[in-house]
């Protein structure tokens, strides 16, 4: 836990933090500029030239009378240096760091200086820098001088360019790195409601702002609250369904024991699709569709399509499969298995003829269903894929079932990345399309 997280700091409080450390270190760094200002130096005759006409214009200014003194000074101002006599001396220039360096130099070349109280100053640092600065009178008052010519050595060259944006730049990575790392938890929560629904709940650390922790806290416990949900809901089914299955065990042998062959036949026929109402039913609610607990395996696609096209043909449908003998793809193969059985049975119940094709793409391995029934209209497609869906004016009420048969398979094909697509069939029904990544 960070020093912010103990202080109980918010995501306001933080971003406030951050930027006032910014602010504070930007601050440092103008103040170490500055100062490395009054290191740059200037070439020796530069420093000679200009302790000379310190040293002569002072003591020309001193002998002359004071109400001459601007005169003499405005005299004494040459193409290089500007002179000023003052009583006083005027304040320095705001943000003017001293040049301590030069200041040396200058009083190396005239050591009477001293006396003097000489004051260097920078002007405007940056690309046009100039010194400016006074000297002390014995009477005390003031010369003050400024040169004409800029400092070369102050231009803002590469170098100097590099030791401006160093630290700026090097600001820029440290905010983002705290920024970042105040977000962290925003990112967990974020990639946590991706996942919702897919896995297993996996509670997120508590963690960040306050603000963050009581929205991380409440999503744990919207997770744990739909945990017991599903739970809940799953036993309940599984009582349902194991409710149900008793009394049609017990008509199943009575229907037996009828006398009469075709009731015992309804019967059976009714039961049977009662069955396989309450199998879709349970499949559908109780959530194993969205997470199969088989793991995904390696399955040869051709293979269980082929069987599925067999079993309906030796029960007398005409039913015939086109692909290749071999595709092996992985996937959960239970959950393809009931896909396939899904389609090809609502292909039986409104089609005569019923082909299984099998096909490979460089994108997409394709199971195709196509019949020679209704079909469904192009406007009702995708309505046909929801749950529950009973198109009246495409296929017959009367053919039992939820209509949960496209959606189950829907759903299958989309936790394998997929989809199912409908379409108009080349033997003038439906064509369901389901399509599974090659890869």
């Amino acid at each position: 836990m960070s020093l912010f997280e103990r202080r109980g700091f918010g995501l306001f409080g933080q971003i406030v933090a951050i930027l006032f450390a910014a602010v504070l270190l930007e601050s440092a760094a103008s103040m170490f500029l500055y100062e490395r200002a009054s290191q740059f130096s200037i070439n020796g005759d530069k420093a000679r030239r200009l302790a000379e006409h310190l040293v002569l214009s002072g003591k020309l200014i001193e002998e002359a009378p004071r109400s001459q003194r601007d005169t003499v000074a405005s005299e004494l101002t040459t193409t290089r240096y500007h002179l000023v006599w003052q009583e006083r001396l005027a304040n320095p220039p705001p943000v003017s760091p001293k040049l301590n360096h030069i200041t040396r130099q200058i009083l190396d070349w005239e050591p009477e200086i001293r006396e003097r109280d000489l004051r260097l100053y920078l002007q405007s640092p940056g690309l046009h820098s100039t010194i400016s600065g006074a000297i002390r009178l014995n009477d005390g008052s003031w010369v003050s001088f400024s040169a004409r010519d800029h400092i070369r050595q102050l231009d803002l060259t590469v170098g100097r360019s590099l030791q401006t944006l160093i630290p700026a730049i090097a600001l820029v990575l440290l905010a983002s790195l705290l920024i970042r790392h105040t977000l962290r938890p925003l990112r967990d929560l974020t990639r946590a409601t991706e996942t919702i629904g897919k896995r297993d709940f996996v509670d997120v650390p508590v963690r960040g702002p306050a603000e963050v922790q009581k929205v991380i806290g409440a999503f744990n416990d919207m997770q744990h609250r739909i945990a017991a949900m599903i739970t809940d809901r799953t036993q309940a089914l599984a009582a349902v369904g194991h409710d149900f299955r008793t009394p049609l065990a017990r008509l199943r042998l009575r229907a037996e024991s009828i006398e009469d062959p075709l009731a015992s036949r309804d019967l059976e026929q009714d039961i049977g699709e009662m069955e396989r109402m309450i199998d879709s039913l349970l499949a559908y609610l109780s959530g194993d569709i969205d997470n199969p607990t088989e793991p995904l395996a390696l399955t040869d696609i051709a293979v269980l399509c082929a069987t599925a096209a067999d079993e309906a043909s030796d029960q007398g449908f005409p039913v015939r499969y086109i692909g290749p003998d071999h595709l092996t793809l992985t996937v959960h193969g239970i959950a393809i298995k009931r896909a396939v059985r899904n389609l090809l049975g609502n292909a039986l119940r409104f089609g005569s003829q019923i082909e299984v094709r099998l096909r490979q793409t460089d994108r997409w391995v394709e199971i195709e269903i196509a019949d020679d029934g209704p079909g469904i209209p192009a406007h009702l497609r995708e309505e046909a894929v929801q749950p529950f869906a009973r198109l009246d004016t495409a296929r017959a009420r009367d053919t039992g079932g939820f209509g949960l048969g496209l959606s189950i398979v829907d759903r299958i094909a989309q936790i394998h990345g997929g989809a199912l697509e409908l379409g108009q069939s080349h033997l003038g029904g439906l064509t369901a399309r389901l399509r599974l990544p090659a890869a």
